[in-house]
């Protein structure tokens, strides 16, 4: 009885400590979800230039997860800023923070001036992670600077490219861009597009940071032009005003105040005439976009329209031969009755 007892009591204690550690799992697992997070974000800033690299200029664009199949997707934009005559190739991976294990990231699309990136295998229990971007320049190019090098320090001008080592080029550049889970997105729905996918994508994206620009022009910049027009306008009314009573030195120092007024006057003229040309300069880049949307849209269209004619094209001749089938019965029957 008494070690029935004791096992009785051995037992709730082990379904205790289960539970305890089952909930202690619970809270961390999901602590992301409900518990607030006061440190500090580490995420790289969107839509601003990322330095780092020789040859190009980053931007990141969008950054977003989906949890369901641990998938991360990283859009940036690239310009090549370099002197380079062939642009640089890039090569990707990605790691937590304080972590050693890497992630596979593989670029899964790229246009003229855009890189659309993957993260594979990505725990939904993240907290920060790291995209290494590395620029691979062209060896041809290298070996060209390294033997210019030489000459300058006069080395030996007749170096061939077969007598540079590897070692002797540069290392390749890397930036890192940091993802901090409170500021990428979760969309459970992403998974791997097409390349037209991507490029509808990205011209949608263009198209809407254009809308954004100009609309922040026509109701922010040019107002504050022109509400600064005003005052300055004021400001120097009033100080012709004030001239009536001024001593001939005192009139001096207001007319050049009136003079300055007048130019920060003509300069924000200058300035809205710049602005509302930026203005239609954006209007006929988001018609662009636009009319390439609606191409790209059209192609998809002309491609099922295309499907379906096969569809309807093979339908028709099957039916037309089905046709020709029975009828052959029909003339095989009629000609065995007659033989009857």
């Amino acid at each position: 009885m008494k070690n029935k007892l004791n096992r009785g009591r051995e037992n709730k204690t082990y379904i205790s400590l289960l539970l305890v550690v089952g909930l202690a799992f619970g809270v961390f697992f999901t602590s992301k979800t409900w518990m607030y997070d006061d440190s500090a974000i580490a995420q790289t800033a969107f839509n601003e230039s990322i330095g780092g690299l020789s040859q190009t200029i980053l931007t990141l664009r969008d950054w977003e997860y989906n949890p369901s199949n641990e998938l991360m997707e990283v859009t940036m934009e690239r310009n090549h800023t370099g002197t380079d005559a062939v642009e640089p190739t890039f090569s990707f991976y990605a790691k937590e923070q304080h972590a050693s294990q890497k992630y596979n990231a593989e670029l899964v699309y790229q246009s003229d001036n855009n890189m659309v990136v993957q993260i594979e295998d990505v725990p939904e229990s993240f907290q920060v992670i790291g995209l290494f971007v590395t620029e691979h320049r062209d060896q041809n190019i290298l070996k060209q600077e390294y033997k210019k090098q030489l000459e300058n320090k006069g080395g030996e001008a007749t170096v061939t490219d077969q007598d540079i080592n590897e070692s002797d080029l540069p290392e390749p550049e890397e930036v890192i861009i940091v993802g901090d889970y409170r500021k990428i997105d979760i969309n459970q729905s992403l998974v791997t597009k097409t390349d037209k996918g991507y490029k509808k994508e990205s011209i949608m994206a263009d198209m809407e940071r254009t809308k954004q620009e100009i609309t922040t022009i026509i109701e922010e910049d040019i107002p504050f032009q022109e509400d600064l027009i005003t005052t300055l306008k004021e400001e120097k009314k009033s100080l012709e005003q004030d001239m009536a009573f001024e001593t001939q030195e005192e009139q001096t120092d207001t007319e050049r105040e009136i003079e300055q007024k007048d130019k920060a006057i003509e300069d924000a003229k200058s300035e809205i005439e710049k602005l509302k040309k930026k203005v239609k300069e954006l209007q006929d880049k988001y018609q662009n976009r636009e009319e390439k949307l609606n191409a790209l849209t059209q192609n998809k269209d002309d491609n099922q329209q295309q499907d379906h004619d096969k569809v309807d094209a093979d339908n028709a001749k099957r039916d037309k031969q089905a046709a020709s089938n029975n009828q052959q019965d029909d003339n095989n029957g009629s000609a065995k009755k007659d033989e009857k």
